[in-house]
């Protein structure tokens, strides 16, 4: 029974762990499918546009955009060229307007806004296709964790940490190998030891 268990944690374990390598990897590789596969893609905030509703360093989590299902005034992740000069950054604003139908829609987006009649659109103009997602829910100061673990020094903490375990580990395999070594020996000591005397007729 004992030995089933440890297949099971074993199996569970591997599981998890190659759940987690393909979705970093797609996030790495594929990450324009990483919600079409997985149904989910977290991205943090780093601007105040959209505060209070997300602050900065907030990760926004988004599920799959629908176009049809799509509502003004709902929160969505986006690339823009918000500079015009070339490069998309990923923004997460409400959407103001949907104008169009079939390949023709546009949607305009929103920051924040106290009074709603005050809003005024965005400069950029997207198609649905450089939608990333529609929002899902946030959390709160995750994106410091992010952060850090993305960095330098934040990579080198947790690889010295992992190695330490594993060396912590490996000194307790080794100490409790020994110390049952030991408790075998003094039991065969012991049986010794107390075996009756042989009497000879």
């Amino acid at each position: 029974m004992k030995q089933v268990m440890e297949n099971v944690k074993l199996g569970l374990s591997m599981a998890i762990i190659g759940a987690l390598l393909l979705y970093i990897s797609t996030v790495l590789f594929m990450p324009e499918l990483t919600v079409k596969i997985f149904g989910f893609k977290p991205y943090t905030v780093y601007t105040e546009s959209m505060e209070p509703v997300l602050n900065v360093n907030d990760v926004v989590v988004v599920g799959a955009f629908d176009i049809s299902e799509a509502e003004v005034g709902d929160i969505i992740t986006f690339n823009a060229d918000i500079d015009y000069n070339g490069t998309d950054e990923v923004i997460t604003h409400y959407i103001y307007s949907i104008e169009g139908e079939g390949d023709e829609i546009i949607i305009r987006t929103n920051r924040y806004f106290d009074d709603l009649t005050e809003a005024t659109p965005d400069t950029w103009l997207i198609s649905p296709d450089e939608v990333l997602g529609t929002y899902s829910f946030n959390i709160p100061y995750l994106g410091y964790v992010i952060g850090f673990i993305s960095s330098i020094f934040g990579i080198v903490t947790i690889a010295a940490n992992i190695l330490i375990i594993f060396v912590i580990k490996f000194i307790n395999k080794k100490a409790r190998k020994e110390a049952l070594k030991e408790l075998e020996l003094q039991n065969q000591t012991n049986t010794i030891t107390t075996l009756p005397p042989v009497v000879s007729i």
